[in-house]
């Protein structure tokens, strides 16, 4: 999973304003993959002590607007209202040579502001659609963005140069890049990532509100842990990202709810007349491959048993590393304690996961 070569950067200065899970992970990820790049954070001081100490940042910048001046590519890694405040701030004091991109999990509206503060197109909207429920620059890691799908937005008047320079820069980091425009990026992102925030956290507020449920929360161990596993993220993060496209999350919300309505008259009425409902989930779930990691490349899984027992996993990985295979993703599948739990292991293609079987004796 680790890269043997370090690559030369195509920006050999990269300031990262706000340097916490994202910022922090992307710090971590770029300083992991180029040799010469020069990583500069902003932030609070403590924040920033922390970020050098763990190696996200090389500098600590203190005077924010000296900062942008000099940077060869700016990150801005906020919240979405923080974007807003911080695109109009720092636009008359960034060069025409410098790129300025963002992490934000909205970008019609950071996309109208960039229009309007960065008119000679050195501006492109980003998100990496990459996470955790854990925040701040405790929870940075290098390989927060392997795999994962990143989406670029430029603006009309952005170079096809400088798209193409960041999307190259981000695929090194380890990103599937893609492109969408804004409004597209709102509209499929309130409903498959937005709204589905919403039904985990009230899932998960339902069930304490239910008499006999909420004395028994630890029988929800499988569907429900799952299903509510995103429940546990902090609202000071989704709280701007539900301001900024509350019309689009609206609009998914009133679709969920018409489907949780439509369940409700057939309980009502015949259970049995939900057949159609779970035949026509199943069929769409199926559209979405399941050896995909990202919308860009198939990969291909493997997955193995391994006991509970101390070592167990990394003798799996260490025969996978004697045979120079590398595994592009790890995910662990199911759990029974005292017993093992099967994990699913990616590869870059089905030939490399015929090898991987060969060396941990799965054939």
């Amino acid at each position: 999973m680790s890269r043997t070569t370090l690559a030369s950067s195509p920006f050999p200065s990269v300031l990262i304003i706000g340097v916490g899970l994202i910022g922090g992970s992307l710090g971590l990820a770029i300083r992991r993959t180029f040799k010469d790049v020069h990583v500069v954070g902003y932030d609070r001081r403590a924040v920033l002590k922390r970020a050098c100490e763990i190696g996200a940042v090389q500098h600590a910048a203190h005077d924010l607007h000296h900062a942008v001046g000099i940077a060869d590519l700016v990150i801005l890694a906020l919240p979405a209202r923080e974007i807003l405040r911080q695109l109009k701030s720092i636009a008359p004091h960034v060069p025409a040579t410098t790129l300025v991109t963002d992490t934000g999990s909205v970008k019609r509206e950071v996309l109208m502001a960039a229009q309007r503060f960065f008119p000679k197109g050195n501006f492109i909207g980003g998100h990496p659609m990459a996470g955790s429920e854990r925040s701040g620059i405790e929870a940075a890691h290098p390989l927060l963005f392997e795999n994962a799908f990143y989406v670029l937005s430029p603006m009309e008047n952005t170079p096809e140069r400088r798209t193409t320079k960041l999307e190259t820069f981000l695929a090194q980091v380890g990103a599937r890049v893609v492109r969408m425009e804004g409004s597209t990026h709102d509209a499929a992102v309130a409903a498959l990532s937005h709204v589905p925030q919403l039904a985990a956290v009230a899932l998960m507020r339902s069930a304490g509100k239910h008499r006999v449920a909420s004395r028994h929360l630890p029988l929800g161990a499988g569907g429900f842990r799952d299903m509510t596993r995103i429940a546990s993220s902090p609202f000071g993060f989704w709280g701007d990202i539900l301001e900024s496209n509350r019309r689009d999350v609206r609009h998914a919300l009133k679709l969920y709810r018409h489907e949780l309505d439509r369940m409700d008259r057939a309980l009502r009425r015949a259970p049995r007349g939900l057949s159609k409902s779970f035949k026509g989930a199943r069929e769409l779930r199926a559209q979405i491959p399941a050896e995909m990691k990202g919308f860009l490349h198939t990969l291909t899984d493997v997955q193995v048993f391994v006991e509970d027992r101390p070592g167990a996993l990394l003798k799996v990985l260490r025969a996978l590393a004697t045979a120079k295979i590398n595994v592009k993703d790890i995910e662990l599948v199911k759990v029974r304690e005292g017993l093992g739990g099967t994990f699913r292991l990616w590869f870059e293609s089905p030939a490399e996961a015929k090898r991987a079987k060969g060396a941990i004796g799965e054939d």
